[in-house]
């Protein structure tokens, strides 16, 4: 009988899925609405090779590099980046180079989904942190057949994601495979974020109006600033209430359960290279004199070739080696898991919960901050510089005064 790896546990990579030869998985929403898989029995023979594959049973092992940690500043993408543009530059290297890569992207409902792209013109749809679980559907699959076919690959997801995807493909690829793993807080389901967005609508589209666009961060400095776009209007900041998804998600009330424990919050990193913003840089010891109100990028080099990897870009990018520790110091999940909050308890059933408003769910959780005179002119203040343009001078100078 096939034993796969539980709801604590399951990361929902669906290798399993990909990896079956009879097609007798399918990933299915749970009533939190992560993707879990389920087993066709007519259609298996149980041949348990989805149980060989699964990274969550059967853990990937990683080869034991001491790694190196690089601040990262892409000349060319940081002003339409939520970071340093790291990622940008490694996906401009292989698609240069005639390859494909492979990252999440919204679809047209907004629902988020890993593609494949070989044309830098279509860059911009893999660009932008997603704080939502993608779903990987059969990008494993394509991945190889694209390395079947002699092509460089460039993969992009969350450790467990990229884990799943070795545990698929069953070999590394080296020199022409490249993953990157993200610094991941944890995942909260499409069905949270769905159900968020049809409220969201509520408050500020009762009578009609989609929401065509949405950012969990603006795009030229590594500022966490989500902003709404309907039909025909400008980018609106979400505040209070409004942003209720982004608050529980930096609290960790609305990850998948296999979060609370997950393997892969340490510095045994799965990826070719791990990627994050790189938190507290120079404010830990080793002064940095780069200008970091556009963000900077932590890349950690798991293999020792980071260098000479992006050797043919090294005119794009400004590199320079830091401390390990100093990686660490602000990046608490290269560190340890998320601790599992009472709040998780009930706050997905309650954002799912078509009758529960997002002020019912501010309220309830204590999401609201009690507006004073000084609140609101700062904020004034703040929605100001932010439509003149000068947010980056604004959190440049607060940066370095913390």
């Amino acid at each position: 009988m096939i034993q796969l790896a539980d709801n604590k546990h399951c990361t929902g990579c669906s290798a399993c899925m990909n990896v079956c030869p009879h097609k007798a998985i399918s990933m299915q929403p749970d009533v939190e609405g992560f993707l879990q898989p389920v087993i066709d029995d007519e259609k298996c023979v149980e041949c348990h090779l989805c149980e060989k594959r699964c990274p969550a049973i059967n853990p990937l092992r990683t080869d034991g590099n001491t790694p190196k940690a690089y601040a990262v500043i892409n000349k060319k993408d940081r002003n339409v980046s939520s970071s340093g543009g790291a990622f940008s530059l490694f996906a401009r290297m292989v698609l240069n180079d005639g390859g494909v890569v492979v990252g999440a992207a919204y679809d047209d409902r907004l629902r988020t989904r890993h593609i494949a792209i070989s044309d830098i013109n279509d860059l911009d749809k893999l660009r932008g942190s997603k704080y939502v679980q993608s779903e990987i559907g059969d990008s494993y699959s394509q991945v190889k057949s694209y390395l079947n076919d002699g092509r460089k690959v460039l993969f992009c997801g969350t450790p467990c994601q990229v884990a799943g995807l070795y545990k698929y493909l069953n070999k590394r690829y080296d020199g022409q495979l490249i993953t990157l793993d993200l610094v991941c807080h944890g995942v909260p389901s499409p069905l949270v974020f769905e159900k968020y967005l049809e409220k969201l609508k509520k408050i500020d589209r009762p009578k009609g109006g989609n929401i065509k666009g949405f950012r969990f961060r603006k795009l030229d400095s590594w500022a966490i600033i989500p902003a709404v776009k309907f039909s025909e209007s400008k980018w609106r900041i979400l505040e209070q209430e409004r942003n209720a998804y982004m608050s529980a998600f930096f609290k960790g009330w609305t990850y998948r359960e296999c979060c609370f424990n997950c393997q892969y919050a340490n510095m045994n990193r799965v990826g070719t290279y791990t990627i994050a913003d790189f938190w507290g840089i120079g404010k830990h010891g080793m002064p940095f004199k780069k200008n970091v109100a556009s963000g900077v990028s932590l890349v950690i080099d798991n293999c020792g070739n980071f260098k000479e990897t992006i050797s043919t870009m090294i005119n794009d990018v400004y590199v320079e080696e830091r401390p390990l520790e100093e990686a660490l110091y602000e990046n608490h999940n290269l560190k340890a898991p998320v601790k599992r909050e009472k709040e998780r308890d009930t706050a997905i059933s309650d954002m799912i919960d078509n009758d529960f408003s997002l002020l019912d769910f501010a309220k309830k959780y204590g999401l609201l901050k009690k507006e004073t005179l000084k609140s609101r002119m700062k904020k004034h203040v703040k929605n100001a510089i932010y439509a003149l343009g000068l947010y980056n001078v604004y959190k440049s100078i607060t940066y370095r005064l913390k």
